[in-house]
């Protein structure tokens, strides 16, 4: 019994001295913590601190304003036919505005309203740059209207008017002529033996198409029935790589008539019935 409880006091001094050692620890760090903090207030509060905090401000202000995000650069891709100018006249950013404040979705709607565009994308590239990428839309022809040329985009809709640049495309003509462009384009890219010598293509009577070869003015034209063009370009196509008639000095190929080809030579009698 003597031996444990020698062996408890022993246990219970050791504690006490631990724990002794463990609060002069502690008061220790708390006196030297608060005399950190004295000298630090010190120091903030006198001469030599109000010139440091003076001196860290400026740095601070200097860096700020170095590093400022401002509008430099407006950067602008896959335009062809809408210009520049164009671009900018409809947008409102200004050099040196600050680049953050540039409503994105503001100045995608706004180009997005350009005839030429079909979709656009805008981004912000920091630190100076806004970047605009369009994608312009695809014209299949040129509709002549009132005295007028639309160019037609892949859906038969106008874009602009008064385009005169795109000679190497089909020129259609007749009020209703838009609603079926597209369509016409469409079959007709299937017989490029035949396309490749359409110039003109002109609406008759609201119901089927007249096609003009080589020039406007003075070409060879093909009457199309009103309905199966396809049938009637394949028969034209055969006739054209077998007999060469798209080369001949004709005036109408006359193709209404499923089992028939007639072909006209006299420029009298280009005027038809419909």
């Amino acid at each position: 019994m003597v031996g444990r409880e020698g062996k408890m006091r022993r246990i219970k001094k050791k504690n006490s001295s631990i724990l002794s050692a463990i609060s002069l620890k502690v008061k220790l760090i708390v006196v030297g913590t608060l005399l950190c903090l004295i000298g630090v207030l010190a120091f903030w509060v006198s001469e030599t601190g109000l010139r440091f905090r003076k001196s860290v401000y400026q740095t601070y202000a200097y860096m700020i304003n170095k590093t400022h995000l401002t509008l430099k650069n407006v950067s602008i891709e896959g335009h062809y036919r809408t210009t520049a100018e164009e671009v900018n006249e409809v947008l409102n950013l200004v050099q040196g505005m600050d680049i953050l404040d540039i409503d994105l979705a503001l100045v995608q709607n706004q180009i997005a309203e350009l005839p030429w565009v079909d979709s656009v994308s805008v981004e912000r590239h920091l630190p100076d740059t806004v970047y605009i990428r369009i994608t312009e839309k695809k014209p299949i022809a040129i509709w002549q209207h009132n005295k007028t040329y639309f160019p037609l985009d892949e859906t038969g809709e106008p874009i602009d008017d008064n385009e005169t640049v795109l000679s190497n495309l089909i020129l259609v003509v007749g009020s209703d002529a838009p609603e079926y462009t597209a369509d016409l384009i469409a079959v007709l890219n299937k017989y490029p033996v035949v396309k490749n010598y359409v110039v003109s293509a002109v609406r008759v009577g609201g119901r089927r198409w007249n096609l003009i070869l080589h020039d406007v003015n003075d070409g060879i034209h093909i009457y199309l029935p009103e309905t199966d063009i396809e049938g009637a370009l394949e028969r034209l196509t055969k006739a054209q790589e077998t007999e060469h008639v798209l080369d001949k000095d004709l005036k109408v190929i006359d193709l209404r008539i499923d089992d028939r080809f007639i072909i006209r030579t006299d420029a009298t009698l280009i005027e038809e019935d419909d």
